[in-house]
């Protein structure tokens, strides 16, 4: 039976080991070779968590207004673009942070002639403080609050030291929360990474971490600093791992395709199905995804600063000669732990308490509750990974807590899986994984299409293709709607024939998601629109409705106005003035139409123009309305105009084969700028018209077909 010590009585066994363990912070020791390897260690860890954080900086810094930040906001990646700089302002201090260890341990080293790690070796400042304010009743309580918080945050024997006698329950508490903010990272790997050696090697470091907590806590029990260093060595490699260690494995998977110059990636990169659901779950762990994503990764560089700090006070070097105890007395009472006054503490916290068996007890259910707790991890992550692989699944995440295989890319291939497209066939493949866990589905070579209410399921879509098929049904119950389908951003109909040209009622829901930004149709035989298509379909869309067969432009279509608007290559002879007028309209495409002009009477052209399309047309004059989209100034030619008569006309008016151009306005209307043949206009000609051949379509088409095609 424990023996208990009372109020008074001589010092016992639980008192004489608890002096024993603190005593033990005094003996380990490295010798001066190993402690200088250490020291370079630290600097090196210093300097490489300083570049990274650096170049996240510099790379958010630079992120608004580039090409890839255009990409991230259609897709809803990241926090926005309002908040780049702020974000890279907080990656910013915390390189200084790193920055300033650096440059703390090289110039004290330099100065001292010896190693030093952390503050502590060389700050004195409590001491130094001695007397000032005793006859100032207002400068005392300061004084003795800054000596506290000092005495607490840098001294080895403070409140938070590595020798102060809460120094173990304070590193239990940072090891809770820091696990189960790892294991919440985790799991979060488990929904979004397809890669799934990046998932096996960061669960493998998470279960190792708590196992090895359990570990050093039941084999070095009676060891404190080997107990605490081993401790903070294994938090600190996984705090590293967590806040550098993914996001640089992930970048450097994407830095060959990424172009430096545009500050983006490949245009065609993105037209990928499988390059692109990679990307839009993968730059969900790259960037800051969410406020609780920012805070976790900002908790992540903190512990790490600070178990590299502990691990720094730790560790002392093997003293070369004998030192006398007086000499350094007074320094050294700033750094060691007051034996006695920790047993007074102790005393008076735990008196009529059997301390040994309670920190037995403690002590083991830490161990216990480690163990189970890797122990749990492991097993859902292998209960995960035991789902079945899909073939009809391009991409495929393994999360903890579903017992359905999951799939981030669908592909409905009809001819690779022998059948037409009908509701029973697609429903049956359909029916093999979690349908919430869609992200992208994409269509191919289906001869007669039915859609099934099963889509209704696909909570989590965000982008849907049809190929090379022909939609036979796609009925109401089937449709895109905010209510089932609220993440919806992109479709795509590529070489689509539906029923009697017209739009399938599947995308004229009354309340089609007001995610859907970017819709393109590219060649398919829809020739009219819904007259209320407009309160119907999202405002500000970009819209492709190109190689189809409308012969003029739907009047929905302009009362909704969208944002970027392509109708390229259909039998179109006028178009809209009102489109011209528009204050959401930037982006126009006619290229490949019929138009021999523009409308006449814009009365006033709308300062959200941007670019207009008319490529292949049979333009051969402008109005004058156009000029202030010329006088504008921009970074490329507002206009296309390649292979139109008018450019012909440029071409050998800058060849000086001729004077004019053939066609201009009656001469009682104003001129525009761009009907001023004369040498002195020249300049304006070639910066506001480009006249170079271009793809007819703004879709890849012929991508497309290179990347879709059956093989």
């Amino acid at each position: 039976m424990p023996h208990r010590v009372a109020p008074g009585r001589a010092p016992g066994l639980a008192q004489i080991r608890v002096h024993e363990r603190i005593a033990r912070l005094r003996t380990d020791k490295l010798s001066p070779t190993v402690l200088k390897i250490t020291w370079v260690g630290f600097v090196f860890l210093h300097f490489a968590c300083f570049v990274y954080f650096t170049f996240t900086a510099w790379c958010y810094w630079k992120l608004p207004g580039t090409r890839l930040d255009a990409w991230l906001s259609l897709l809803y990646i990241g926090l926005g673009t309002e908040y780049h700089r702020m974000i890279a302002l907080i990656h910013l201090s915390v390189a200084i942070v790193h920055a300033a260890y650096i440059i703390w341990m090289i110039g004290w080293s330099y100065w001292k002639n010896d190693v030093v790690f952390a503050i502590y070796n060389v700050v004195k400042v409590p001491v130094h403080l001695d007397g000032v304010g005793e006859d100032y009743p207002l400068i005392a309580p300061v004084k003795e609050g800054f000596c506290w918080a000092y005495r607490a945050v840098f001294t080895r024997d403070g409140f938070l030291g590595v020798d102060g006698p809460n120094f173990d329950f304070v590193l239990l508490c940072r090891e809770i929360v820091e696990t189960a903010l790892q294991t919440q990272q985790a799991y979060r790997m488990s929904l979004l990474l397809p890669r799934r050696e990046l998932n096996r090697g960061y669960v493998a470091l998470l279960v190792l971490n708590c196992w090895s907590t359990a570990l050093v806590h039941s084999y070095f029990r009676n060891h404190a600093t080997r107990r605490r260093l081993l401790a903070l060595i294994c938090d600190c490699i996984l705090d590293l791992v967590s806040s550098v260690g993914i996001t640089s494995l992930l970048v450097i998977m994407y830095i060959p395709d990424f172009e430096f110059e545009t500050y983006g990636f490949p245009f065609l990169k993105w037209y990928e199905d499988v390059w692109r659901v990679h990307a839009i779950s993968e730059f969900q762990m790259i960037l800051v995804a969410s406020w609780e994503d920012l805070a976790m990764r900002f908790i992540f560089a903190l512990s790490m600063l600070g178990n590299m700090n502990n691990i720094k006070k730790l560790i002392r070097a093997r003293p070369m000669k004998r030192v006398r105890r007086a000499t350094n007395a007074r320094h050294r009472a700033t750094v060691v732990a007051p034996f006695h006054a920790s047993l007074a503490t102790i005393k008076k916290n735990f008196d009529g308490v059997d301390r040994e068996s309670l920190h037995f007890w403690v002590g083991k259910a830490t161990e216990m509750g480690f163990f189970m707790w890797g122990l749990a991890v492991l097993i859902l992550h292998l209960y995960a990974e035991s789902a079945p692989d899909l073939s009809q699944c391009k991409m495929q995440v393994k999360p903890w807590t579903t017992s359905q295989p999951s799939c981030s890319l669908l592909e409905l291939n009809c001819f690779e899986s022998g059948f037409s497209g009908s509701k029973s066939e697609v429903s049956e493949q359909w029916s093999e994984f979690d349908p919430a866990t869609v992200i992208r589905v994409v269509i191919r070579h289906c001869p007669a299409l039915d859609l099934p209410v099963m889509l209704t399921e696909f909570s989590g879509l965000k982008e849907f293709k049809i190929y090379n098929s022909s939609i036979t049904s796609w009925d109401e119950d089937a449709a895109f709607t905010q209510a089932f389908h609220p993440m919806l951003t992109t479709l795509f109909l590529i070489r689509v024939n539906m029923t009697n040209g017209e739009l399938p009622l599947g995308l004229q829901a009354d309340n089609l998601p007001q995610s859907l930004e970017d819709i393109e149709f590219c060649v398919t035989n829809l020739r009219s629109l819904p007259d209320d298509l407009d309160v119907k379909w999202p405002q500000y869309a970009s819209i492709y409705l190109e190689a189809s067969q409308f012969q003029e432009v739907p009047l929905s279509l302009v009362r909704l106005a969208p944002y970027d608007l392509s109708l390229s290559l259909n039998p179109i002879a006028a178009i809209p003035e009102e489109l011209f007028e528009s204050e959401s309209v930037a982006y126009l495409s006619f290229g490949g139409t019929l138009i021999s002009e523009l409308p006449e009477n814009v009365s006033n052209l709308a300062s959200s123009m941007y670019d207009i399309n008319l490529s292949d047309t049979n333009i051969s004059f402008f109005w004058s309305w156009i000029d202030p989209l010329v006088i504008t100034p921009s970074n490329a030619p507002p206009i296309s105009a390649g292979g139109t008569p008018y450019c012909l006309d440029i071409l050998r008016i800058l060849e000086k084969r001729q004077t004019a151009f053939a066609i201009s306005p009656p001469e009682h209307i104003d001129q525009s700028i761009l009907n001023d043949a004369s040498v002195d206009n020249w300049d304006i000609l070639e910066k506001a018209v480009y006249c170079e051949e271009e793809d007819s379509t703004w879709y890849p088409l012929d991508f497309e077909d290179e990347y879709s095609k059956i093989i």
